[in-house]
Parts: structure tokens; C-alpha cells; sequence
């Protein structure tokens, strides 16, 4: 199931570990029965399992009264008074121990609006929202050559290949300083890291200014900084370039929307079996078979 994006709802705190509200019995919710089942009762989103094909897919559906739900009011004035998780470290702080997936309400400006993401919360101490994954021995490859608007929204699923949007980044990197983790791997089976601790997305503007500017810096790991390169540069895709190469569209030419200078340095969105999947920096330089990225608030 795609990542679903900008659905309206009341808002309701979702307490979920790893596997969404799995019973005690270690069965997974399919439904908002089962919910209710499991001792969740408010109005909501939630995360539940899909078995098509025989697979557990997590998926995110709203609960509301007719499904036996309770609407709790908690302020004076009648609106919802219970917090909710911007990010995933926000639900680690409530409680969400595991990876997973779970709910968050990135955006300031509709905090109804709730966002269907992957949390990894044991890399470096956890909370960290992951907004990138590739992983070539998935069945289903997803297709990362897409337009600008299909990667402002995101695409994919959050089990597998996915991108989670440049809207969302940007709500999760602004405007509070956030953290950056990049882990690769190769054809070969190596891996390795890159920890930055200022990651930033600007916002989509309309304005005679590149969208979605990425910012990074103070970079520590085993892969080197494939960013630096990157920094300062607006997000090009297939049908809209924005890089400085005046010969052609990188994105294009490439198959993948990314932040292109003269094209890249580093791509991770790039097609799969080619040597424009890449993580070029000093030291270190490999045709890649897994990438991953994830931010979190800065601890800094």
C-alpha cells in the first residue's frame, strides 16, 4: 500500500510498540475490531497488518465511533487536549521500544494530518524516523524515477522501498535542528555509515528559489561525507530539473530525483543495478545494493 498522506481525523495518541498493537497472545491487529480487542478504544488512527498474498504489511486506518471507538474530549473548550508524536522519537518517548512501523502528525500547520512511517529505535539509541529505504533483494523493486510532485508526497511502502516525501522531511527537519543517519551496503556485502548532525530541507517555494534546499554538515563515520557535494542544491526529478548542469537534466539522464550539482556525487535513489546507485567521498566509493536514511531531533 502507498504512503498515504494529508487524511483528515481527530487527533488521538497512538501507543504502539513494533509490531502496531499486537495482542498478548503475539497476534497482529487486522482490523479495527481487533484493535478495540487489544485495549485500544479512542477515536484514531492505527497501525494494522494486511495478509494479501500472505504477507504482513502494515497499513494505517482510522477508528472512529461507528467501529465502537470512544470520542474523548479532555479541555474545557471541547478540543482534543491529548498530545501526539511529530516523529519517531516522540513515540519512543511515549513508550515505542521496537523498530517499526507507527503513526506521527509531522505537520505543524494540520496536525490532523497522519503520516504512515518506519521508526528505527535501537541505531544509536534510537528515534529515528526513517525516510529513505532501497533494498535490492525485495520481490517488488520500487521505481524511483517519478515526477516532482510524486516526491513531495512520497511513494512506495513503508515495509519495503520506499521515499517518505520532501514535504514530510521538511516538516521533520524545520525548524528544530535535526540529525542525519546514511547506512549503505554494496554488491560485495559491505556496509557502512554516515552520521551528520545537521541535516536540513527547506521548504517547496514559490518563489524564484530552487525547492526543498538540503543543507548537511559535521559528518562523522566509516563512508565519508557524500553530501558536502550536494549542499545548498534544490531538488531536481524527471520532469523538473534544478541542478547547475547547463548540458541536461541530471535527474533524467539519471532516473532518480536527488539534490544535483554537475550531477552527483552521491545518489540514492538511483536505478538499482548501475553505477549511478553510488556513494562517492574521500576513502570510500562503492555501486550499491541497500541505502538507508533516517533523521531525528538533534541531540545536540
Amino acid at each position: 500500500m502507498k504512503l498515504t498522506y494529508f487524511i483528515l481525523g481527530l487527533l488521538s495518541l497512538v501507543i504502539s510498540d513494533a509490531s502496531g498493537h499486537q495482542a498478548e497472545d503475539g497476534s497482529s491487529p487486522r482490523n479495527c475490531q481487533d484493535i478495540r480487542e487489544n485495549g485500544f478504544v479512542e477515536v484514531g488512527h492505527y497501525v494494522v497488518y494486511n495478509t494479501v498474498n500472505n504477507t504482513e504489511e502494515a497499513i494505517m486506518i482510522y477508528c472512529d465511533e461507528k467501529d465502537g471507538m470512544l470520542q474523548l474530549v479532555d479541555k474545557e473548550d471541547g478540543t482534543d487536549g491529548r498530545s501526539v508524536a511529530r516523529n519517531c522519537k516522540d513515540l519512543q518517548d511515549q513508550g515505542m521500544g521496537q523498530d517499526g512501523p507507527n503513526i506521527i502528525y509531522p505537520y505543524p500547520d494540520h496536525p490532523e494530518s497522519p503520516v504512515l512511517v518506519h521508526c528505527d529505535q535501537t541505531t544509536q539509541g534510537g528515534g529515528w524516523t526513517v525516510i529513505l529505504r532501497r533494498d535490492d533483494s525485495y520481490d517488488d523493486l520500487t521505481d524511483f524515477a517519478r515526477t516532482f510532485e510524486e516526491y513531495a508526497a512520497g511513494f512506495g511502502d513503508v515495509n519495503y522501498d520506499f521515499y517518505i516525501g520532501n514535504e514530510v522531511i521538511h516538516a521533520l527537519t524545520d525548524p528544530s535542528q535535526s540529525e542525519l543517519w546514511v547506512t549503505v551496503g554494496d554488491e560485495d556485502g559491505e556496509t557502512g555509515y554516515a552520521h551528520y548532525q545537521y541535516f536540513h530541507v527547506a521548504a517547496r517555494s514559490d518563489y524564484h528559489i530552487p525547492p526543498y534546499i538540503m543543507d548537511s554538515g559535521l559528518c562523522e563515520g566509516t563512508i565519508g561525507d557524500g553530501l558536502q557535494y550536494h549542499n545548498g542544491q534544490g531538488f531536481s526529478t524527471i520532469d523538473q530539473d534544478n541542478d547547475e548542469y547547463d548540458g541536461h537534466n541530471c535527474a533524467a539522464k539519471i532516473a532518480g530525483g536527488w539534490w544535483y550539482r554537475h550531477c552527483y556525487r552521491s545518489c540514492l535513489t538511483c536505478p538499482y543495478g548501475t553505477w549511478d546507485f553510488w556513494w562517492s567521498a574521500e576513502g570510500y566509493g562503492s555501486v550499491l545494493s541497500k541505502a538507508q536514511m533516517m533523521v531525528r531531533p538533534s541531540s545536540t
